[in-house]
């Protein structure tokens, strides 16, 4: 599980250096409400993703690993956004902590369904989280090809 769950870790942090370089390099052809939202939503996925993987890999302390997904998704978020406009950087720095926050969140819910009312489940724990991981990385791929389709030259 935890090697399985460091090869989806590793698998998203190149989706979202992809996403993040492609954008890079596209920025000056695009206009600036399309650059803000394509960077939002970036930013959100690759911090949400990320957050869950982390989640999964080390389920240590809640509150530990719920700071430090909350820094990552902060820098991740800032990141994408700083390349739209400095105005820009306040709105990923709170969408890229939220997303990491909510990513945390489905991470503890997959790992024990009953934090939030739901019937305990059947299957194991390494199913859950296996499904949970996939889940993520089907998520994010899908939004690299909408970002890479966004910003393809007419």
């Amino acid at each position: 599980m935890i090697l399985f769950g460091l090869f989806l870790l590793v698998l998203s942090s190149l989706l979202g250096v992809y996403m993040y370089a492609l954008f890079y390099k596209l920025r000056f052809g695009i206009s600036d409400r399309l650059r803000f939202t394509v960077t939002l939503a970036a930013g959100q996925i690759t911090s949400f993703v990320i957050a869950i993987t982390l989640y999964l890999v080390f389920p240590m302390d809640f509150t530990v690993i719920c700071t430090i997904n909350l820094w990552i998704g902060i820098v991740i978020g800032t990141q994408f956004s700083s390349v739209v406009k400095k105005q820009s950087v306040l709105a990923g720095f709170f969408n890229g902590g939220v997303a990491a926050i909510m990513g945390t969140m489905v991470g503890a819910i997959s790992f024990d369904p009953t934090l939030c009312g739901l019937p305990a489940s059947t299957l194991t724990l390494q199913n859950t989280g296996i499904a949970v991981g996939i889940f993520g990385l089907l998520l994010l791929c899908a939004t690299t090809l909408l970002v890479r389709f966004s910003l393809m030259k007419k």
